[in-house]
């Protein structure tokens, strides 16, 4: 009797046959389950104690398999097992690949989005719009082939497809050139990093804070006050200056001397610089030297350097130094020189 219901036909098949491919299916399933479950708590524990980052691409991985794609494909395979007619096999074959196909599209996510939090955490902060630009790009790259070899492997011809796609693509790459040239300037400029938001830059004769990088455009608060708006391809043409980078200032100032200072006080001008610039912390002497004679009297050049990028830490040491300078001058009796006074109009005598 048991042996009967076994053998009886069901859709063509045997109960025995139903039973040995849906509980195939079924092993297969729970295995797959668990397995995901046993390695994501074994890989978590261990790539917390790793610095690298392939442990946690691997858990990335696993923990993007999902329950419903992995039952969906094992009941597709099973019932290749089972003896149903051409047609049915094709449906079963193709609903497989469409899901492997939507759990590689899934997989392929979590693994965008887990590069570009490890790119932006590395990187210190990228700006929003572009790293939202990155993900969707390459999210459709990933998202384009995957689709490209699902529809090879149900059986479409796809060379016909990507010819006329190649075709098409270069159209509106020379329709919208200027704008594709923007948007691969900003994926450089994100890449490359030769600024972020908040450094101090110049560009050609504009100096200002970059305000923000977008696909299109970077914009920068000026010095003055106004948003100076630049292309991106066009700012990479640019020479641009970082000075948030730079590892200090230097600056120069001269100090001119009365006319009529005699030589051995001169001597002592360059001494009394470099005991200015030995008595300001923020500051190192690079030299102190007589130039020559000027318009106005001598000149005492004076070089130093502050080993910061801030515009005014670097002015407030030149001034320290300058107040000392001058001082030592007037204990020395040292005279600046003064500019010559203009002399009143006169009005010609009358005739």
């Amino acid at each position: 009797m048991a042996n009967d219901m076994l053998n009886g036909l069901l859709l063509g098949n045997s109960l025995h046959d139903w039973l040995v491919a849906l509980g195939g299916a079924f092993l297969a399933t729970a295995a797959v389950v668990l397995l995901r479950s046993l390695a994501v708590r074994r890989l978590a524990v261990l790539a917390e104690r790793t610095d690298t980052i392939a442990d946690d691409i691997l858990v990335e991985v696993i923990r993007s398999v999902r329950k419903t794609f992995v039952a969906i494909i094992s009941v597709s395979v099973a019932g290749l097992w089972l003896d149903f007619p051409a047609d049915v096999h094709g449906v079963l074959k193709k609903i497989g690949i469409v899901f492997a196909v939507l759990q590689g599209a899934r997989s392929g996510n979590r693994l965008v989005a887990f590069w570009l939090e490890q790119y932006s955490s590395r990187r210190g902060g990228v700006d929003r719009t572009t790293l939202a630009a990155l993900s969707i790009g390459a999210k459709t790259i990933l998202w384009f082939l995957l689709l490209l070899l699902g529809l090879e492997n149900l059986g479409f011809n796809i060379g016909t497809l990507v010819a006329g796609l190649g075709v098409g693509g270069i159209a509106i790459a020379l329709a919208v050139q200027n704008i594709l040239g923007d948007l691969f300037a900003a994926l450089s400029i994100v890449l490359d990093k030769p600024f972020i938001v908040g450094d101090s830059i110049a560009v050609d004769q504009v100096e200002g804070t970059v305000a923000h990088v977008g696909l299109k455009t970077t914009r920068v608060r000026s010095v003055n006050g106004e948003e100076v708006i630049f292309s991106n391809a066009d700012l990479l043409r640019s020479r641009i200056r970082n000075f948030t980078r730079r590892e200090g200032r230097r600056m120069v100032f001269v100090t001119t001397l009365a006319p009529g200072t005699p030589a051995a006080r001169l001597a002592r001008v360059p001494q009394l610089a470099a005991e200015a610039v030995a008595s300001e912390p923020r500051a190192a002497l690079q030299r102190s030297h007589l130039i020559g004679a000027g318009p106005l009297g001598f000149d005492v050049e004076t070089a130093i350097l502050v080993p910061h990028p801030d515009y005014g830490y670097a002015f407030d040491a030149r001034q320290a130094i300058l107040l000392h300078l001058y001082a030592s001058l007037e204990r020395e009796g040292i005279d600046l020189a003064r500019p010559a006074a203009a002399s009143p109009m006169r009005s010609s005598p009358s005739p």
